[in-house]
């Protein structure tokens, strides 16, 4: 029953990305009201993902508001809550010149691996928040079946890498960690799959046959991350004007 949830949820993902946001939706709401919250952005999550969540919580630096932070809460394109939190320690303001991937993008990517690993979920938590020492913007996403937690995935908002994994054991074979790496690393352990760069948006082009084209079916991994390739450079382009409400979706 449990499997056939995840499949319905797979099946349905399209009908449901028109109901709830994504978290690019949200931030363009949030941008609308004051386009300088864009450039303050501290944290934006989303509960009970399924597979996107319906209230999106981003939260802002303010210096004029109470403890300096304001949250907003989003959900199908309004915003229908805002509050003044004192208490909650969070990273730096994200940059989101380094931001190519939305919430529907990562949900792609954690299917695909959860998929190949046998890993069982119904339900996601996202969490984007600025990268270790400032760095690019990463994706937390954590993993229920249910409410038991089947695992934790970390994945890098620019390229769409995932640095990191951990599935609990339990309803799914126990995984060996693996690394990943960046551009310009020699290889380590671990499957190309998990990384995007430069090298694979280089591959030879979708007339050759060795990749599909949208709306088809993927022919294999490395099909998919090139597809996966694209659409980031496609994101990045797009990205300020509709934050700004000038690019359709």
């Amino acid at each position: 029953m449990k499997i056939q949830l995840l499949a319905l949820c797979t099946l349905l993902a399209p009908f449901a990305a028109t109901a709830a946001d994504t978290a690019y939706t949200a931030l363009r709401v949030v941008g609308k009201k004051d386009r300088e919250n864009l450039n303050r952005v501290l944290e934006v999550r989303g509960r009970n993902g399924i597979p996107q969540p319906e209230v999106w919580k981003i939260t802002v630096e303010e210096s004029a508001a109470r403890g300096g932070l304001r949250e907003f809460d989003v959900q199908r394109g309004r915003i229908i809550a805002q509050r003044t939190p004192t208490s909650r320690s969070y990273g730096g303001v994200m940059n989101f010149g380094q931001l190519n991937l939305d919430s529907d993008g990562v949900f792609t990517i954690v299917n695909q691996e959860t998929q190949e690993q046998g890993i069982v979920f119904s339900r996601l938590e996202y969490l984007l928040k600025s990268g270790t020492g400032g760095g690019a913007p990463v994706w937390q996403v954590d993993l229920f079946d249910g409410s038991r937690s089947t695992g934790r995935m970390t994945i890098a908002a620019d390229s769409g890498a995932v640095l990191d994994r951990n599935f609990q054991s339990g309803g799914a074979r126990d995984l060996q960690p693996r690394t990943t790496r960046r551009k310009n690393d020699e290889p380590t352990s671990g499957s190309d799959r998990d990384f995007v760069n430069s090298e694979e948006r280089d591959l030879p082009p979708v007339s050759s046959g060795r990749y599909s084209e949208r709306g088809e079916k993927f022919r294999s991994v490395e099909d998919f991350f090139h597809r996966l390739g694209q659409r980031f450079e496609r994101r990045s382009d797009q990205l300020k004007k509709f934050f700004v409400g000038d690019e359709p979706r």
